[in-house]
């Protein structure tokens, strides 16, 4: 095979000089070589489709001129970027780099093919090409895996081996596998590092056996309804990997087999497994429900320690707002919802993913802040909302009068719940606005609803102290707050700062203070 490079159009270059569409320009012993030729070429005259590198069998002389040549090069040359067009809308990453469609269109504009035309002729070539691409990043992804190169022996499989349906990836260049593993396997053959080994000789933190009791308790209350994420494993010996003839797989869905002498160390999830077992105990019927599990070659204990630090680190634990807002399991978080369905205004000013509120935020409180409002308010909290359940429509409707009561009495309450006060201004200038007074007012509120009055309807007696808090001085600068939840011109979230706050509002109403907040006050006192 020799190899040329050719001038593909007709071509008037620097210094006159003239190349004919078709002409020889050089020849050279390599691939290589010629395509070098063809881009200096291409870059010394400024055309960058003038010259091409091409191969052929014909000895070719330089300085002739070769029609047919050309013709057969313009013809695999159409082929192979109408090809390439089409591994790239089917697979945009194919190439290494990612091409957008904008970039596609220029190309089928060259080619002057429509869409439909590119399928209809080279879809099938296309998928051919990235599925063979993709079972040689396979292959080689599985050899760089392993300790030892096999190269006669690669599908030779051990005589013993644990089986498992799986799913063969590549991360970092190396293979892993993302298997089904039955609870009843996984406890028994899945190990981790014993409590009595030394830190730096672990491959991850020792076990804490109540979180593990809890997932256990989780898994057994919730059996149709659990959801437990994949763990992470390390296999100390050589794995091998089954494709089966599944269409579109591109072998990447099979059996993986692991030999019996393996070591299959947990690198993250040792909990999740550890609660798996707590649960067959009492529950053996588990034992076919399947956990997936991502299994890599174990490089050692360096490896398997800088895999836990990886996944651990790059996790973001969720906000506890947000884990309120989605846990809707928990009935305490599910009713607190619904109270706040029926007061718009006030749902408007939560934070239902923070747990604490940024200084731009057009927010007021989180809801974990709401909560425990909610709780002060009414000494329901996680642990007694079951045993409140028939009174919950009751109360509900008090925490709505509650509130109408707050917008009619407490200065510029009402302004700061219809935005009349942006946030960043209520929480510079005022206290109203803040989460220790709002767990305050929810201790207020607590006398209030526990008074014996009459509460039935808006208008009843029981709610008049609630007019108590007209004398409420809203800002912060005010002496009423000073060395409660203000001191020294900051808010002070404490619960010392929640109580002296809450009892400045019971002196308000002439409520009789409880101990604790006798003691608060006199404190108050004597600093100052």
């Amino acid at each position: 095979m020799y190899h040329y490079v050719i001038s593909t159009e007709d071509s008037f270059l620097k210094g006159q000089k003239h190349f004919f569409a078709g002409q020889v320009i050089s020849r050279h012993r390599t691939k290589d070589s010629a395509s070098t030729k063809a881009w200096d070429m291409r870059r010394k005259h400024g055309v960058m489709t003038n010259f091409a590198a091409i191969e052929s069998e014909l000895n070719l002389e330089i300085g002739q001129i070769y029609p047919d040549v050309l013709e057969a090069w313009r013809k695999a040359d159409f082929e192979r970027r109408a090809i390439d067009t089409m591994k790239t809308i089917l697979d945009p990453n194919w190439s290494g780099r990612y091409i957008d469609n904008s970039v596609v269109a220029i190309w089928l504009e060259s080619l002057k093919l429509s869409i439909e035309e590119l399928h209809e002729r080279y879809e099938e070539i296309a998928k051919a090409e990235l599925d063979k691409a993709e079972r040689e990043r396979q292959e080689k992804a599985e050899q760089k895996a392993r300790i030892q190169a096999i190269t006669s022996e690669l599908n030779e499989r051990p005589e013993v081996c644990y089986s498992f349906p799986a799913v063969r990836g590549i991360q970092a260049g190396k293979a892993y596998y993302v298997a089904q593993i039955p609870y009843g396997s996984l406890v028994k053959l899945f190990v981790f590092d014993e409590e009595e080994v030394p830190a730096e000789l672990r491959a991850q933190r020792t076990l804490n056996e109540n979180r593990a009791k809890g997932i256990a308790k989780y898994m057994l209350e919730n059996p149709s309804e659990y959801i437990l994420p994949a763990l992470t494993a390390s296999v100390s010996a050589d794995m091998f990997f089954e494709p089966s003839a599944v269409p579109g797989a591109n072998e990447r869905v099979g059996m993986l087999h692991i030999p019996v002498e393996s070591t299959l160390l947990i690198n993250d999830g040792q909990h999740r497994r550890k609660g798996i077992e707590i649960a067959l105990e009492e529950n053996p019927k588990l034992a076919q429900e399947t956990a997936a599990v991502t299994i890599f070659f174990d490089e050692g204990l360096v490896r398997s320690q800088q895999i836990f630090a990886d996944i651990n680190a790059k996790q973001v634990k969720p906000s506890s707002a947000i884990n309120a807002l989605f846990d809707k399991r928990n009935p305490f978080n599910s009713w607190v919802l619904k109270v706040l369905e029926g007061m718009p205004k006030v749902k408007a000013r939560i934070d239902f993913e923070n747990s604490s509120i940024g200084a731009k935020s057009n927010k007021l409180w989180s809801l974990i802040a709401f909560k425990k409002f909610i709780t002060n308010l009414t000494g329901i909290n996680d642990k007694t909302i079951t045993s409140q359940e028939e009174n919950l429509d009751v109360i509900e409707g008090l925490i709505h009068t509650f509130f109408k009561k707050c917008e009619e009495n407490i200065p510029q309450w009402n302004a700061m719940m219809m935005m009349n006060i942006s946030a960043p201004e209520v929480r510079s200038d005022f206290v109203i606005g803040h989460a220790v007074w709002l767990e305050a007012l929810g201790m207020f509120g607590r006398e209030v609803l526990a008074s014996g009055k009459d509460l039935s309807t808006e208008d009843s007696e029981g709610w008049k102290v609630m007019e108590a808090l007209k004398k409420v001085e809203p800002l912060k600068a005010s002496p009423m707050w000073s060395g409660r939840c203000v001191v020294h011109g900051r808010m002070q979230k404490t619960s010392d700062g929640v109580k002296s706050t809450a009892a400045q509002l019971y002196r308000l109403a002439d409520m009789f203070l409880t101990t604790d907040m006798v003691d608060i006050e006199q404190r108050i006192k004597q600093a100052a």
